[in-house]
């Protein structure tokens, strides 16, 4: 798994709990996980499944995706976040 597959998981994950109408329809398994923290800074943090040492967690593995586009752009576009898109000026206004 890249850098990008992380953090468009973090995403995809934060979207769909804070959706509250449940239009994603989201389906979770468990499977048994593992946090790395070997002191390696680029795996420190990341989550792997582990059948033998891993702990129960539960896994958000599908949504509907048409939903999950239109949630996520139009989140985007939603003038009330605390973080903009947009250029500095456009920030510090």
């Amino acid at each position: 798994m890249c850098l990008q597959d992380t953090f468009l998981g973090e995403i995809l994950g934060a979207v769909a709990l804070a959706d509250k109408v449940s239009s994603l329809k989201p389906k979770f398994e468990m499977e048994p996980i593992e946090v790395l923290a070997g002191g390696i800074e680029s795996t420190d943090g990341k989550m792997a499944v582990d059948e033998k040492h891993g702990k129960l967690g539960r896994i958000l593995s599908n949504v509907e995706e048409k939903d999950y586009y239109n949630l996520y752009a139009n989140t985007l576009g939603d003038q009330h976040l605390s973080a903009k898109v947009g250029s500095f000026n456009e920030q510090t206004t």
